[in-house]
């Protein structure tokens, strides 16, 4: 037992943010193009393996429903996957960095199907060399069941139109693992145990390419719940959220209580979607986090989380889809009360702020090499090699270059150089901060997971959002400077808020950038109401009963 919390002291400050939305690894392995091939071509292929008797085996599903590929090499190799009877095809190039196995997702056969390949009882798989001479070839047969795909929908709110598989595509297929920091960093046998979690977590991001050149992330851990005994509360004051899950009544009040806390800073039409599973994890995680899907917008030729992105386009652009996926961990003494945790335990609404905070956009796509994470490699058909709106407020020092403006190798020196800030000139974290930008946390060995993505240590404020927090920590508001960095993302704030006719029986928080308007408001007994605004208008018919607080702060 002594063992145990021993353990568990030692991995407060190492794992708690470990999952993160910022820093998970990236790999490109794969480009994809649509009929590559001509239909000459497509034939030659086709009557190579009939002359050759080459009998595809039929590959079979395993238990997630993934067929499993086996290459000789991925040097000079084509992998097409073929409807014999029309010709049709797809051509998968795979990088330098591909492993020579990897696994065919049903939503990809499905996918490529309906956009290109078209209706088949089976579909080949050959491996051939680069001037497409077949060394072997495999086949899938045609799924019956029905197989979920994303939808998407693009352009101005005024003319929305919807990318049909026929109408986009797919270009790129990236590996993603979570980054876990080890409990004992200085213990080989950790390390090894660490590095085989991570390997088995890892999983396949696809990247579509819509008819006006929007990139778009595709990871199905964002899918809709398939999951039982999943309930979804509504919750938000000026930006709404949906949450999802399969949270107790304890755990969920106390998420609600974080969400609200976010939904009075900040104004949006479309609500943001999380999912939250509560289960058993391995010893030593305290959570995971998967990062959030990403839009490309080639307007701005920037990366946004789509919490954000949603919010600018004025529409979900990818219906059902979530926005912050989290999995916690059952195997720790969580406190879930808004008084104050005891020493050994963890505060769930103190995590749930800094996660939910990562999930709207307060996450990084730079890597340790400098390189943002979407990059594809060298020779590839696509440049993908874009920040994302989090980068865009990164600087080097306190007046030097915006990161963007610096090479991959000046990048890859700035983000371990313990000189990284941010606040761009009139921005409204300058105005927060006195005028100064802030120290963003860059130690000089590149931290997964932590590295860009929080405020530094030595900042004094009263904020969640360092890389690490210990039992017993709690926050329960957020900073102005948090807030003001979510704006110069792109998030708006409320500007006119009324608030009228209400009754206020517990505690309530109006918050607007410009004017608040109440009247005919009661605050009871068991009422604390508190206004932040610029202007703040109490009209007629305004009470406060005694026992009942009204607390006002102009902005």
């Amino acid at each position: 037992m002594k063992i145990k919390n021993t353990f568990e002291r030692f991995i407060l400050t190492l794992l708690i943010v470990a999952f993160s939305f910022g820093n998970i690894y990236a790999q490109h392995l794969f480009s994809v193009n649509y009929n590559e091939l001509s239909q000459e071509n497509a034939r030659r292929v086709n009557e190579q393996i009939t002359r050759s008797m080459i009998l595809p085996a039929p590959l079979t599903r395993d238990t997630k429903g993934e067929y499993g590929v086996s290459l000789s090499t991925v040097q000079n190799t084509k992998v097409i996957i073929l409807n014999e009877e029309t010709g049709n095809n797809v051509v998968i190039t795979p990088t330098k960095e591909a492993p020579v196995q990897f696994r065919l997702q049903q939503f990809f056969i499905e996918e490529l199907k309906r956009s290109v390949l078209g209706d088949a009882n089976r579909y080949l798989i050959i491996e051939a060399e680069a001037d497409l001479s077949v060394r072997s070839a495999a086949s899938v047969a045609k799924v019956t069941e029905e197989i979920f795909i994303p939808r998407y929908l693009y352009g101005p709110k005024e003319d929305v139109k919807e990318a049909l598989p026929k109408d986009r595509q797919i270009i790129h297929i990236f590996k993603e693992k979570p980054r876990l920091i080890p409990a004992f960093p200085n213990d080989p046998e950790n390390l090894r145990y660490v590095a085989q979690l991570e390997e088995k977590m890892s999983y396949y991001v696809y990247m579509y390419r819509l008819p006006d050149g929007t990139l778009i992330i595709y990871d199905e851990h964002f899918n809709p719940s398939a999951e039982k005994n999943q309930t979804t509360t509504n919750r938000g004051t000026n930006l709404p959220f949906n949450l999802s899950g399969n949270l107790n009544t304890q755990q969920q009040t106390a998420t609600l209580h974080a969400i609200t806390l976010w939904s009075v800073e900040l104004a949006g039409t479309v609500p943001v979607d999380i999912n939250i599973m509560f289960l058993s994890m391995s010893p030593g995680v305290l959570g995971s986090s998967y990062r959030q899907p990403h839009y490309w917008n080639p307007v701005t030729q920037t990366w946004y989380s789509s919490a954000l992105g949603n919010q600018l386009a004025g529409y979900n652009v990818v219906p059902g889809m979530r926005d912050i996926r989290l999995e916690m961990s059952s195997n720790f003494n969580w406190n879930y009360l808004k008084t104050p945790p005891s020493g050994s335990q963890f505060d769930w609404i103190t995590i749930m702020l800094h996660e939910i905070t990562h999930g709207l956009g307060f996450s990084t796509l730079i890597g340790s090499n400098g390189a943002y994470v979407y990059t594809t490699s060298s020779g590839s058909t696509a440049n993908t090699s874009f920040p994302g709106i989090y980068d865009r407020q990164l600087y080097q020092g306190t007046s030097g270059t915006n990161l963007p403006d610096l090479n991959q190798t000046q990048r890859a020196s700035l983000v371990v150089s313990n000189n990284l800030f941010s606040g761009r000139p009139g921005s409204h974290l300058l105005a927060a901060n006195g005028g100064t930008r802030v120290r963003m946390y860059a130690p000089s060995t590149w931290a997964g997971g932590s590295s860009v993505t929080h405020w530094d240590n030595s900042v004094t404020f009263p904020t969640f959002m360092k890389f690490s927090a210990s039992q017993g920590f709690r926050l329960h508001t957020i900073n102005q400077r948090e807030i003001a960095i979510m704006r110069d993302m792109g998030w708006n704030c409320p500007t006119i808020v009324n608030f009228t006719g209400q009754d206020v029986t517990t505690n309530i928080t109006v918050t607007s950038c410009g004017t608040i308007n109440s009247q005919n408001t009661r605050v009871t007994p068991t009422g604390a109401l508190e206004l932040r605004g610029t202007i703040i208008n109490i009209g007629p018919d305004f009470t406060v009963e005694q026992g009942g607080s009204l607390t006002i702060e102009a902005r």
